[in-house]
């Protein structure tokens, strides 16, 4: 249990940083609004690729066809959460000014607590741990960005926009734990479970939240297409090492 707490809280830290990164940027909203959809399209490539690359293969080995359903399960609970519980993620950075903020942080800490099942389930797996960090540190950056975005729309206070990105990265290890007094050690039917559920939910957000988004900007059509094939060779060269 130390081993699994003490990276549990190492990776908490680096992925604050990520947090605290695209909680702060919309200060400069104008310089950096270009560069966000090659950031999001390296994103989904990443996203894409540990879904197909790492996490689905590692289900399957565990669990044999049955992680088929809890893919699907995974998907299923991001799609029908987004549709009549929340806004989309992504959506919400071109939103009017109007009263979105707390739907925001709901559905966002929904998909950070995710996040936060998919690297414990991660951690229960030698050399995987390591792939979900990156993914998640890759894909908590735009999220924060994007909720801090909606917060400043409603002219809240930088006092409640930093407690609502710290209510974020606290969802992170708030899944981890949960996963770890669910499974514990030892368990590889609830890990792969773990594992498969954890797979739908980013395979929604690649597909459902990001790549959609990407597709509005048709003028930057080769730029994107080089960062998401990028995002996609980063985790293959990842699954050759922690994989070998």
């Amino acid at each position: 249990m130390e081993t699994f707490l003490g990276q549990l809280g190492l990776y908490t830290g680096v992925l604050s940083a990520s947090v605290i990164a695209g909680g702060v940027l919309p200060v400069f909203f104008e310089k950096i609004r270009r560069h966000l959809p090659t950031f999001l399209s390296f994103s989904a490539g990443v996203m894409l690729g540990t879904t197909l690359i790492h996490l689905l293969p590692e289900a399957f080995e565990l669990i044999g066809k049955e992680a088929s359903y809890w893919v699907l399960w995974g998907f299923l609970f991001l799609y029908i959460f987004e549709r009549f519980v929340t806004v989309h993620i992504c959506e919400a950075l071109e939103c009017e000014v109007h009263t979105v903020g707390i739907a925001a942080i709901v559905g966002i800490s929904a998909h950070a607590l995710t996040d936060g099942i998919a690297l414990g389930s991660g951690l229960m797996v030698s050399g995987l741990g390591m792939v979900v960090l990156i993914t998640i540190f890759f894909h908590k950056l735009p999220e924060a960005f994007a909720l801090t975005s909606i917060l400043l729309h409603e002219a809240q206070g930088r006092g409640r926009i930093l407690f609502f990105n710290l209510l974020l990265i606290s969802m992170v290890p708030l899944g981890g734990l949960l996963v770890y007094a669910l499974i514990g050690p030892g368990s590889e039917r609830i890990t792969g479970i773990a594992l498969a559920f954890s797979a739908g939910t980013f395979l929604h957000i690649s597909v459902s939240d990001l790549l959609p988004e990407i597709h509005k900007y048709s003028e930057k059509r080769y730029s994107l297409f080089t960062a998401f094939f990028l995002g996609l060779a980063l985790m293959y060269l990842l699954g050759r090492f922690f994989h070998a």
